[in-house]
């Protein structure tokens, strides 16, 4: 009996979260359980009627869990003058509750726990991040198109919808455009973005608690879940992978909508189990690819006019053809530009703004080279600037230069090419993980070893020439 009152208590904090009428209301209903059934007494029909019409549905999945129907009953009260000047109180409580809800701020309803920061912080969503600000481009006009009809029509057409792509190419933005057009369009919706990390402390900082309860009832009974870089959970987190897996089916049995956002696809994310990969799966699957050039202008013109600020055009071309790899690199441009401009430093030159932006430019890219190549026409480049063969790149021996060969022929695949880690790694006979971190290494060595950086320059050139011959 104590569990299930604990139950709906939970129930009633979490349901009615930024909700307070609707938090008096079940509050004052009398609960109990009897006869296999758990009973909820309403003071009157009109009470009764609402619960049914707002509530019902969500109660009885909630108390579905344990096998136990819910049934709703108006108290009998002979006291008729009793019940008359309760319900005036009510009325006049209720006004005074829809007066001051009037006089609030409504920012949407996405879930946000006043009395908890580590729950408010998980749920803010930014409202500058809108359908209206996505700059729509070849490279993401699919994924755009897939979470507005999302966001129109939650649980309708694809669930899950699952965003993979590169760091800082609008994955998390798409996905607080989608709370803020479903919270904007339908209030009543409950909407919970989360990131994979909070998702987990979440989850066993309520296991410690022994509040895992209310953790479930808040995930699971959500209209629409976004979750995002699903590529953190790892093999270790057994538990928490678990709670997600019976929390995606829990929410695709009530046909609410769930999206996740990776830097991979299901398919590459290994420490999630073939369970949840299915899963994933099972919906739609969109990529977001790196911007082409006009887009990366549209969305630097669009970041400029934001910040108020006016550059030549020649400017923007150089930036726009400069970094190419993510959205982020370009916002960043555009605030050191800002920066220079409001703290009046000199001129804005094609020389002060290659000195501003000397870390975020890029030169080894297929842009700039302005041609596309096969993985075979890497694979030879590496060989010849290593004086070694083709069949010792993708082969198996250890030798140090060997090994570091192959790791930068695996770098450039993925930074030239349109491959798959899992293609590239399929080339040399290794599983996509391997492919992943010998990207991984490269870029981070590109970053503090001049070697290393002038080496990959010397191979796009050879591969330049072997390519206009």
């Amino acid at each position: 009996m104590d569990a299930f009152l604990r139950t709906w208590e939970e129930f009633v904090n979490i349901a009615t979260i930024g909700n307070e009428f609707d938090r008096i209301v079940l509050s004052k209903v009398k609960p109990q359980y009897r006869n296999g059934k758990f009973i909820i007494t309403t003071k009157d029909e009109f009470t009764k009627t609402w619960i049914e019409k707002n509530y019902l549905d969500r109660i009885s999945s909630t108390f579905k869990y344990y096998d136990v129907d819910v049934e709703l009953v108006v108290e009998n009260d002979s006291k008729e003058e009793k019940t008359e000047n309760r319900s005036t109180v009510t009325k006049k409580e209720n006004k005074r509750i829809l007066k001051n809800r009037e006089n609030e701020k409504v920012e949407g309803n996405v879930v946000v726990l006043e009395k908890e920061e580590e729950e408010k912080e998980h749920n803010l969503i930014n409202p500058k991040y809108t359908f209206e600000s996505f700059v729509v481009g070849p490279s993401n006009d699919f994924a755009y198109h897939s979470a507005l009809n999302v966001s129109r029509y939650p649980g309708k057409n694809y669930n899950p919808l699952f965003i993979y792509g590169g760091v800082g190419l609008g994955k998390t933005h798409l996905l607080h455009a989608i709370a803020n057009n479903v919270t904007k369009e339908m209030k009543l919706k409950k909407v919970i973005y989360v990131t994979s990390e909070q998702f987990t402390n979440e989850f066993f900082k309520a296991l410690n608690s022994k509040t895992i309860q209310s953790f479930r009832i808040k995930y699971r009974e959500a209209d629409v879940l976004l979750i995002d870089d699903v590529q953190f959970f790892k093999s270790t987190m057994k538990q928490a992978i678990e709670e997600l897996f019976h929390t995606f089916n829990k929410l695709i049995h009530d046909k609410k909508q769930m999206v996740f956002t990776s830097d991979r696809t299901p398919r590459e994310l290994d420490e999630i189990g073939d369970r949840m990969i299915s899963r994933f799966e099972g919906g739609l699957v969109v990529e977001i690819k790196k911007p082409e050039l006009e887009t990366r202008l549209k969305i630097l013109e669009m970041k400029l006019k934001n910040e108020k600020i006016e550059i030549k055009e020649e400017y923007k071309q150089f930036i726009a053809n400069s970094i190419i790899s993510n959205v982020r690199s370009l916002e960043a441009a555009v605030n050191r530009i800002s920066a220079f401009i409001n703290l009046k430093k000199g001129t804005l030159n094609i020389t002060t703004l290659k000195t501003l932006l000397k870390d975020l430019i890029e030169t080894d890219t297929k842009e700039h080279v302005e041609v596309a190549y096969t993985i075979d026409e890497i694979i030879k480049s590496v060989a010849k600037y290593y004086d070694t063969t083709y069949d010792k790149i993708i082969g198996s021996d250890r030798k140090e230069d060997l090994m570091l060969a192959r790791q930068i022929t695996m770098y450039l695949a993925k930074k030239l090419t349109n491959l798959s880690f899992s293609q590239i790694a399929e080339k040399f006979g290794k599983v996509h993980s391997t492919a992943m971190r010998a990207y991984e290494r490269i870029d981070s060595l590109i970053k503090r070893d001049f070697l290393v950086k002038e080496q990959i320059k010397e191979i796009i050139s050879i591969l330049k020439l072997m390519k206009n011959r």
